[in-house]
């Protein structure tokens, strides 16, 4: 009896030793998760995600995550709830028109400060239905430590929504002077341009850069050789529009996009490839 005594006495103090390293395992990821905040690309804050806790309210959110086609079950902080954490009233300032969401793998995701003041925008941290969190897209990614998802059914990727994994910083920027590269100089609003520019700004510079500013998951579009330099327009506006039929790639399909769309985003790429040289 003693023996089987001494034995059970050694499993809870195995079991107590567990949960106690399980604690100070999560204490030390929660402090090596942090999040940056910057103006126009200078840092003005550092939050871990303790401090985050501490600070904003935890909401427990489920719906239909499009990332995984299922429902999904997260813990998370409102979007609006962060931004005014992380630049208090200046991201109501109108000096700035954007956000720039970058995360650890170069994919940077950029809405307009009007999408971002919408209900239904969350940063969660902890993935309910997972121990750690469950992998995403075909690389099969640990999307964690942070990831901005959208609760509405009309928030997609697709509607311009940004849904950055891996999130590092978050960038309050006037998107003209911070991708000045980008930003199709000297043309007016309704011209077939500056359309083929708001699509890029919307969809692509996400993944692609221009002239060395954007994201760096996809090859840039205009240097050192702009893509209509040695592609067809029409072969161009077919990948944009269906990449999926022609390889395996990280690039979303967007049929939703009009022949018109795709004619502007065209006369973009040969704007920008004109004022380059």
């Amino acid at each position: 009896m003693q023996e089987i005594d001494r034995l059970m006495l050694m499993k809870k103090y195995l079991a107590l030793i567990l949960i106690i390293f399980a604690a100070v395992i999560s204490h030390a990821e929660d402090k090596s998760a942090s999040l940056k905040f910057l103006v126009s690309g200078k840092i003005v804050k550092e939050m871990n995600l303790i401090e985050l806790k501490d600070k904003l309210e935890i909401h427990k959110i489920e719906f239909s995550d499009p990332m995984y086609e299922k429902e999904k079950r997260y813990r998370g902080f409102e979007l609006r709830d962060v931004l005014q954490f992380g630049f208090g009233d200046e991201w109501n300032n109108s000096d700035y028109t954007d956000i720039a969401f970058q995360a650890l793998d170069g994919y940077v995701g950029v809405s307009t400060l009007s999408k971002l003041r919408e209900p239904g925008g969350y940063i969660v941290f902890s993935d309910l239905d997972f121990e750690d969190w469950e992998p995403v897209s075909i690389k099969q990614v640990n999307p964690g430590p942070f990831y901005l998802v959208w609760t509405g059914k009309d928030q997609t990727a697709k509607n311009e929504y940004p849904w950055p994994w891996q999130l590092a910083s978050i960038n309050l920027i006037k998107f003209e002077d911070q991708y000045s590269a980008v930003f199709p100089k000297g043309v007016s609003k309704d011209s077939s341009v500056y359309s083929g520019y708001e699509i890029f700004k919307g969809r692509c510079v996400r993944c692609h850069s221009m002239n060395q500013q954007g994201g760096k998951i996809g090859p840039d579009l205009n240097a050192p050789r702009s893509i209509v330099s040695y592609r067809s327009a029409s072969m161009i506006k077919e990948f944009i529009k269906n990449p999926s039929k022609y390889r395996h790639t990280l690039m979303p399909d967007h049929p939703d996009l009009s022949e018109q769309d795709l004619d502007n985003l065209i006369s973009y790429f040969k704007y920008m490839n004109e004022i380059r040289n």
